[in-house]
C-alpha cells in the first residue's frame, strides 16, 4: 500500500471497504418526525445501555435531535433497502408519507418491519469534525428473527448469509 495524502475522496474509498449495517434514525420537534440513513451507529455499553449515533451537523436532522433530546435508531432488514435510500436523500418535506410507522415512548418513529429498533435519549453530545456523536441512554428496544441491510463498497447488501 502506497503512504498517499488523505483526501475526502481517498478517506471515502478506504471506508468503502468496511461493511456497515444501516439504520434510520428518527427523532421529533414540535410535532414534526423527522428521519436520516446512518451507517456511524454502534453499542457503547450493556451496563447502562447506550448507543451512539454520529451526525452531520448541518443535516436537518442534527437540530431535532439536539433540540429533542431524542432518538430512535430503526436498524433495517435486508429488504429495506429503497427506505434506507429514500432517507439517505435530501427530501425536506412530507419524509413519512406512504411509509409505516409508529410511535414510540419517547415521541420518534418506530418504522414497520425493521429488525430491531432502539429509543433513546441523548446523555451526552461531542463534536468532531463536521459532525456530533450522540451518545443515547436506550430508554426501550425490541427485536424480531431476519436478516439485517448492510452497506458495503458502496451498495446495499443483505447481511443475513451466514458462513462458518
Amino acid at each position: 500500500m502506497s503512504n498517499t495524502t488523505v483526501t475526502p475522496d481517498s478517506f471515502k474509498a478506504a471506508m468503502r471497504h468496511f461493511p456497515t449495517g444501516v439504520t434510520v434514525v428518527t427523532s421529533v420537534r414540535e410535532g414534526q418526525p423527522r428521519c436520516v440513513t446512518v451507517s456511524s451507529f454502534a453499542s457503547v455499553s450493556i451496563d447502562p445501555p447506550l448507543v451512539l449515533i454520529c451526525i452531520n451537523r448541518e443535516a436537518r436532522s442534527y437540530l431535532y435531535i439536539s433540540e429533542s433530546r431524542i432518538f430512535c435508531v430503526n436498524i433495517l432488514a435486508g429488504d429495506q433497502g429503497q427506505l434506507a435510500r429514500r432517507f439517505a436523500s435530501k427530501m425536506r418535506d412530507n419524509q413519512f408519507e406512504g411509509v409505516a410507522f409508529e410511535t414510540g415512548q419517547t415521541g420518534a418513529a418506530i418504522l414497520s418491519g425493521c429488525v430491531a429498533h432502539l429509543e433513546c435519549e441523548v446523555a451526552e453530545e461531542h463534536h468532531a469534525g463536521t459532525h456530533s456523536i450522540f451518545i443515547g441512554r436506550v430508554v426501550s428496544c425490541a427485536s424480531r428473527p431476519g436478516s439485517p441491510l448492510g452497506y458495503y463498497n458502496g451498495a446495499f447488501h443483505d447481511f443475513g448469509i451466514r458462513i462458518d
